[in-house]
């Protein structure tokens, strides 16, 4: 995503000083939801690392993902992991094993067990209020050039699992340029954008992935 998830790789330093003790400004939220809400599309690569409580190694693979407005997402990890969200479905596919998942829209917000596929767009707000409903901010820190805006998610049974995600937004243009997971077991997925192209013209079929020969799992 590690994503958009989306540019060089970027060193994140955790001395953190908080932009204020008691109440949040949300002031680079704003600025970065007023940038994304200018985009047409969105094209990028990024790298994924993943880490987990019980393994010292750390998990890396590489990726690319689309963003087209204004909700269109599509994020690929190469032949074992393919998400696509379009106009009337979800798409969860394992391109190595042939196997995917179909969710509607409306079965993806209902279905407690896919909630969590639907911060797939997380890192492409419209308003401030959209983002509100899903996130709550609880702090803002600047780290040189960056923001770190982390945030709890207000969904109580997603949390259950996701503890934290924290933005990455870079100042002088106000783009996303990393994210991070927090789990509740101790595991995080940490998404940094490699490169980044805005308003690229997107391919045909870029969200309507060829499904032949694929076993549709319940």
């Amino acid at each position: 995503m590690r994503s958009p998830l989306a540019l060089t790789l970027f060193t994140l330093l955790w001395q953190l000083s908080p932009i204020t003790a008691r109440e949040v400004d949300l002031t680079p939220v704003k600025k970065w939801i007023e940038a994304q809400s200018k985009l047409d599309s969105l094209h990028g690569t990024f790298v994924q690392e993943r880490k987990m409580k019980t393994i010292k190694r750390t998990f890396e693979k590489e990726g690319s993902f689309w963003y087209q407005s204004p909700g269109r997402v599509r994020w690929d990890i190469g032949q074992d992991y393919l998400a696509v969200k379009n106009d009337k479905e979800v798409l969860i596919m394992q391109p190595k094993k042939k196997k995917m998942k179909k969710h509607t829209l409306t079965g993806l917000r209902e279905d407690e067990r896919f909630r969590g596929l639907t911060f797939i767009e997380a890192g492409f707000p419209r308003t401030l209020a959209d983002f509100q409903r899903g996130f709550q901010v609880t702090r803002i820190v600047k780290e040189d050039n960056y923001y770190s805006v982390e945030t709890k998610i207000r969904d109580g049974k997603a949390s259950l699992a996701l503890t934290k995600l924290v933005f990455y937004i870079y100042e002088e243009d106000y783009q996303l340029k990393a994210f991070k997971m927090f789990f509740r077991d101790k595991s995080t997925i940490y998404n940094r954008f490699t490169r980044i192209f805005t308003n690229k013209a997107v391919p045909t079929g870029t969200f309507e992935p060829n499904i032949e020969g694929y076993q549709i799992e319940d």
